[in-house]
């Protein structure tokens, strides 16, 4: 359902997620944990493409969220 294969984000030349990988199925729960600081809201928002310097594929139901973000932002 949901898949990540290597992503990366960057908050100037910071290199902030290196090579995340995910896959979430239909009926899996998830949940991200750790101290501040870590990469959790980094990572969430990577994966919903609202950073510009996101690398790697994010899919959802096959489909590459990257360029639907992109058709339902520019709306």
């Amino acid at each position: 359902m949901l898949t990540v294969k290597n992503l990366n984000a960057y908050y100037g030349k910071i290199h902030i997620l290196q090579g995340i990988n995910l896959e979430v199925q239909n009926s899996d729960f998830i949940g991200l944990i750790g101290r501040n600081g870590v990469g959790k809201t980094t990572t969430l928002k990577s994966i919903m493409h609202l950073l510009s310097t996101v690398t790697g594929e994010v899919t959802f139901e096959g489909k590459n969220l990257k360029k639907l973000n992109h058709i339902l932002f520019s709306l």
